[in-house]
């Protein structure tokens, strides 16, 4: 039986899935219509441990920034 592993898409943590430690992870759905290719995306899902999680509070957006989905702030700023 193959084990299913969560994935850190911030500091590529690898941990087994289960239900208690899953729940204390991150998710972040993508946009419809975004594509990312990066080892840590289940389907159109990211996930981030809870280090990362409570080190980086802005992890969302960052990830976002990070893959090309949405703009860096500074530019979103300039736009307005």
């Amino acid at each position: 039986m193959s084990r299913l592993y969560l994935r850190c898409a911030i500091c590529d943590r690898q941990q087994a899935d289960g239900l208690i430690s899953g729940a204390a992870w991150g998710k972040l759905e993508l946009p419809p219509g975004a594509e990312v290719e990066h080892p840590a995306l289940k389907g159109s899902m990211f996930r981030v441990c809870p280090s990362c999680k409570e080190r980086h509070p802005d992890w969302e957006q960052s990830l976002l920034e990070s893959f090309g989905v949405i703009p860096p702030a500074e530019l979103r700023a300039e736009a307005q």
